[in-house]
Formats: structure tokens, C-alpha cells, sequence
């Protein structure tokens, strides 16, 4: 099979396009079902963007990190490369969350502002989030992988960190924490963010201090990144393309069974990304890998994958852009018929989106809109050649 796979490239368009889908409503309050995340246990089509990401990750960096060892690559000169690669998205993510550091963008906050303003961003400045997570997972699975060359140490390891993460949330360690409780209020995940960072920099969409990115689900959120670097390794192995296939149908169908069946002792929940999550999410992803493979590959039925290839060839482009104009268009203010301050974006959904279609698929056309905004921008940058990588 070649290192470069188109198939793979489309589905990572297609994942990307799906978080532009789900992160971009024009109103939070309006939603189809589908669209929204499980609220805690379970799972949505909306919770596989994550790990079908961070599975994507795994599986480039196989195909990636063998074509080059293959070239005569120096280790060292890869470490540092992953060491450089990491940081840099953590970097972004940070910036995201302070974005834009309190800098006035519209009249409340020009009245308020003072210089030092800037600087007490950093007081409640949010640590984790989505590229926090995808930086730190990459460089964790992409040092394991550098080194430990062997297959079996790489198993011990992911072991490894199958029974540390099972540890912190099972063992009665902290008195009202942890102790096998896997609900909001006192899981271990929560404890531990909050010893280490405190609530203030953490996530309070929930209602409560909890970060779904935090620091002790980053470990399981490492082990799906090592399985679609597993997933690579085997995809490059010289052997027929259907057999391939066949077999990964039969894998991803055990993953998806054995993650299933293992929520009946510990729940599946994006959230505190659980074991069968993983082992879930692994199993559907393989096997979107193995349909996508089978229909473009093997079918060639590629009449229509230039929208998701264009989708797939700047994720980093498509995250960071959303994530800056989404806040720019909460931020920036202008007034209602009846002289009451509203955001861009709700001037927008209800002045246009909500008179076409509806508040409910007005919401989802201005999600659409987003996808055909974003497809013109990289599309464009596909073009002219122009790919953003780190």
C-alpha cells in the first residue's frame, strides 16, 4: 500500500468538515440531537470527531514516520521534530483560549479597558483544551514511539498507561474523590485538575470546574493516537489489499463489541475519555477507515472527494481560523431593530438564517454556511499549493 493514502486524507476531511458542523450553530440552544455532544455517558455522532482526530494523528504518523526512517531519517533529528511539533499546537491552543487577551473589540469593553487588563487574562486563562490535548497526545504517543522501537515495549506502555489512568480513578486516594466514580461531581480527573491548576483555570461549561481536555484523561487520549499508529504500521505491511481490509472489517468490529460490553463496568464518556471509549472509538474508526479505503481504493469511486481532500490538507488552518473569527463574531457588537446590543453572530442567525430556514435548521444552515466558507478559503490555499505545516 503506499505511505500516502488518499482515502485517509478524506477522512480526515470528512472529520474536520463534521467539527466545523457541530462547533459552528447558529445558536447553542437550537441543535438536532446528533449534533450535540452525550451530556455525560454515551455517545452522539458528535463525540467520534475527537477520537477519529486523534486516531488520523496515529495513523499519519506511522505512515509518515516510516517513509523517513525508510529514508535514512536520524532518530534524533524525528525526537526533536515531535518535541517542536507538540508545543507549538499546545501553543495555539493557548493562545486560542486567551484570544484576545482582553484587547477592547467593541464599545463595553473599550469603556472598561485598562492596560494591565491584558495581563489578568492570564489569572483565569484556561490551560486545556482541543489543541492542548492533540499537541500533548501526539508528543506522548510520538516519544513512546521513538523510544521504544519495539513492538512489545510499546505494548507494555500502552499498558502501562491503561492501568495508571484505571488506578487514579478506582483507588480511594482522596477522601469524597475518585473511588471508582466515573459521574461529574467527584471523579478523579476532576480532583486532579483542580489540585493541580485550580477552578479557575478550568472548564465551566458544565456548570461546575471540570475540564474535558484535562490532564489525567490526556493518558487514554494517548492510547488512541497509538492505535492509529498500530493501524499504520499494519496498513504498511506487504500484503494484499483486500486481505487488509478484511481483516481490519473484522478487527474494528471486535474493538466496537469488546468497548461496548466494557461499559457495563466503566461507562463510555467522551468527557473523561474512558478506556471503552477508546477501545469503542478505535473500533468505529477503523472501520471507517476500512469503508472510505474500500470505496475509493478498491471501487474508485472518487467523483467526490475533492471537497474532503481540500477539507483535510490545512486542519491546523480550519481550527485556528474558526476558533478566532468564532470569537470575534461573540465579541464584535452591533443593535437590534429595538436598540438592544447583540453579537455579530446572533444579528446574523436571526436577521438571516432564522427567517429563511427557521430557528432549529436556521441554526444548521449557518453551521452549513461555515463548512462553505471555510471549503472557498482552502480551497483556495489548495490551489496555490499553500499547505500550513509545523
Amino acid at each position: 500500500m503506499k505511505d500516502r493514502m488518499i482515502s485517509l486524507d478524506v477522512f480526515r476531511g470528512l472529520t474536520v468538515g463534521l467539527m466545523i458542523l457541530v462547533n459552528n450553530p447558529g445558536s447553542w440552544s437550537h441543535i438536532y440531537g446528533p449534533l450535540r455532544h452525550a451530556k455525560w455517558h454515551g455517545w452522539t455522532p458528535t463525540d467520534l470527531v475527537f477520537p477519529f482526530f486523534l486516531f488520523i494523528v496515529g495513523v499519519a504518523m506511522a505512515l509518515s514516520f516510516g517513509k523517513r526512517m525508510e529514508a535514512g531519517a536520524d532518530v534524533a533529528d524525528l525526537k526533536k521534530k515531535v518535541w517542536s511539533r507538540g508545543a507549538i499546537i499546545i501553543g495555539l491552543g493557548l493562545f486560542l483560549n486567551g484570544f484576545p487577551f482582553n484587547i477592547p473589540l467593541n464599545a463595553q469593553m473599550a469603556a472598561d479597558f485598562e492596560f494591565l487588563d491584558i495581563f489578568r487574562r492570564f489569572l483565569d486563562l484556561r490551560y486545556w483544551g482541543v489543541l492542548q490535548r492533540i499537541g500533548a497526545s501526539y508528543l506522548i504517543a510520538g516519544l513512546i514511539i521513538l523510544y521504544f522501537p519495539r513492538n512489545l515495549s510499546r505494548i507494555m506502555v500502552f499498558g502501562g498507561l491503561v492501568l495508571v489512568y484505571e488506578f487514579f480513578m478506582r483507588v480511594p486516594l482522596i477522601n469524597g474523590w475518585g473511588a471508582g466514580s466515573f459521574e461529574l461531581q467527584d471523579n478523579f480527573v476532576r480532583y486532579l485538575d483542580i489540585f493541580l491548576f485550580g477552578e479557575a483555570h478550568l472548564y465551566g461549561g458544565t456548570g461546575v470546574a471540570f475540564d474535558p481536555e484535562g490532564f489525567l484523561s490526556t493518558l487514554p487520549a494517548v492510547l488512541t493516537v497509538l492505535s492509529g499508529f498500530w493501524l499504520g504500521e499494519y496498513l504498511r505491511q506487504p500484503m494484499s489489499h483486500q486481505e487488509k481490509l478484511s481483516n481490519l472489517s473484522v478487527i474494528g468490529i471486535i474493538l466496537f463489541i469488546i468497548g461496548s460490553l466494557l461499559s457495563l463496568i466503566e461507562p463510555i464518556n467522551k468527557q473523561l475519555w474512558t478506556i471503552s471509549y477508546v477501545i469503542a472509538m478505535d473500533g468505529l474508526a477503523v472501520l471507517m477507515i476500512v469503508v472510505s479505503s474500500y470505496i475509493i481504493d478498491v471501487k474508485k469511486m472518487d467523483f467526490w472527494i475533492k471537497p474532503a481532500i481540500v477539507f483535510g490538507s490545512n486542519a491546523l488552518v480550519v481550527f485556528v481560523g474558526s476558533g478566532i473569527i468564532g470569537r470575534l463574531m461573540y465579541m464584535l457588537k452591533t443593535t437590534d431593530n429595538e436598540g438592544t446590543i447583540i453579537s455579530i453572530k446572533t444579528a446574523l442567525y436571526q436577521g438571516v438564517f432564522v427567517p429563511v430556514a427557521g430557528e432549529l435548521n436556521g441554526s444548521l444552515l449557518f453551521a452549513i454556511t461555515n463548512i462553505l466558507f471555510w471549503l472557498a478559503i482552502l480551497w483556495y490555499l489548495y490551489n496555490k499549493k499553500i499547505f500550513v505545516k509545523i
